[in-house]
């Protein structure tokens, strides 16, 4: 009876281990994560002329979505995550490399919505440690925030209020169209320094100057 009674407690701590050397072989690896993304140059630029098309176009083109596996390398996901009650899908978007640091950009996409882009960037060292996570760019039906990214990772950034031919809230975006941007605040990011994911806060803006926050010419 022993015997028999011992068998089935060896075939379970050896499934056991088998199971964990499976997950273990399987587990993504810095590495991996960094082939989500396709490689790109320094410096980066955002133009807000793309990103005003995307919010008019509204493209319905099916993005290449982040694995859930790889969501462990971003760990300012989860904060970005409670900023927003809508369920968070982030794109992979470009990867940059200096002689220091790695950094990833993609787009935090939430729910369907379409012309809405949040663009994150996430910074790590030569060893995979994270530092930090900075918005940098997107586009909504209100506000536009462009970026460009130089190769010290640090980005010039620009917020605008989007003007429309008619009250968004009212008509919306079908048949109606941008007629122009408004520049409201300008501010220079040190992107590995530790940041905020979801929204700039303009602690150190710039003000523009009375010509500069002009209403830029139509965009058409």
């Amino acid at each position: 009876m022993k015997k028999t009674t011992a068998l089935p407690t060896i075939l379970i701590v050896l499934a056991s281990l088998f199971a964990f050397n499976a997950n273990a072989q399987d587990e993504a690896t810095f590495q991996d994560f960094l082939a989500q993304f396709p490689s790109a140059t320094l410096p980066y630029n955002f133009n807000a002329q793309e990103l005003q098309g995307q919010l008019e176009n509204r493209t319905a083109a099916k993005a290449k979505r982040l694995g859930w596996e790889f969501y462990q390398f971003l760990p300012e996901l989860e904060r970005s995550a409670q900023f927003s009650s809508m369920p968070v899908y982030p794109e992979p978007v470009a990867k940059f490399e200096t002689e220091t640091n790695i950094a990833v950009l993609y787009n935090i996409a939430r729910g369907f919505s379409r012309g809405t882009k949040t663009y994150s960037i996430s910074v790590f060292d030569k060893k995979g440690n994270y530092i930090g996570s900075h918005f940098i760019a997107g586009v909504n039906p209100n506000t536009l925030t462009s970026a460009t990214i130089d190769e010290n990772l640090n980005a010039d950034v620009k917020e605008f209020k989007v003007n429309w031919a008619n009250d968004y809230r009212e008509f919306g975006a079908q048949g109606n169209q941008v007629t122009g941007l408004t520049l409201l605040e300008m501010q220079t990011l040190e992107l590995i320094m530790p940041g905020n994911p979801d929204q700039i806060e303009w602690a150190s803006r710039t003000i523009p100057q009375q010509d500069a926050s002009a209403d830029l010419a139509k965009m058409k």
